[in-house]
C-alpha cells in the first residue's frame, strides 16, 4: 500500500489510529500516504463498535483528533452517533475557543503515547522499508498485541 502523487512525491503509507483511554489500539487503518487524513475517519470509526460492547459504547463520549479531520462531515458523523467531536478548527477555518486546549492536548497525548510506542518500541515499525510492504500490517499487528500483553501483564 504504497502512494505517490506525481506533484509532491509524497510516498509511504500512513496509519489511521483509534485508541482506547489507556492508548492501546482499538482500531488501526492502513492508506497510501498521498491520501488526506479526513477520508479514512469513517474506515477507523467503524470497527469500534465491534470491538465494544454496549456499555462500552455508552461510555464513549467524545473523538478526538487532531487537524487534519477537520471537516463538516467528519463532524455530522461524530455527532449521529452521539459522540462529541473534539477536534480543532483547521487554520483555514473558524478560530476555535482556548477554553479546552489543555484538555485536548491531555488527551491527544493519549495517542501521541501510542505512536511514540509503536515507532520506538518495535524497530521494524518505525520506518518501513521498500523490503518489507507485505510483512508492515503484520507486524504492526504484532506490535499491537505485545503492548495489549505489556499493558495486560
Amino acid at each position: 500500500m504504497i502512494g505517490f502523487d506525481g506533484f509532491k512525491r509524497v510516498t509511504g503509507t500512513k496509519l489511521h489510529v483509534a485508541v482506547d483511554g489507556t492508548g492501546l489500539p482499538v482500531s488501526i487503518v492502513m492508506s497510501p500516504a498521498d491520501i488526506h487524513d479526513s477520508t479514512k475517519f469513517a474506515d477507523v470509526m467503524e470497527p469500534v463498535s465491534d470491538f465494544a460492547d454496549d456499555s462500552m459504547m455508552e461510555q464513549m463520549v467524545s473523538v478526538y483528533a487532531d487537524r487534519g479531520y477537520d471537516s463538516k462531515p467528519i463532524r455530522s458523523h461524530a455527532r449521529s452517533r452521539n459522540v462529541i467531536p473534539c477536534i480543532p478548527f483547521g487554520k483555514n477555518g473558524r478560530t476555535a475557543d482556548d477554553a479546552g486546549k489543555d484538555s485536548y492536548n491531555r488527551t491527544r497525548f493519549v495517542v501521541e503515547r501510542f505512536f511514540a510506542w509503536l515507532k520506538n518500541g518495535f524497530h521494524r515499525t518505525g520506518i518501513r522499508c521498500k523490503g518489507n510492504a507485505g510483512n508492515y500490517p503484520g507486524l504492526v499487528s504484532i506490535a499491537s498485541f505485545l503492548m495489549y500483553c505489556r499493558v495486560l501483564r
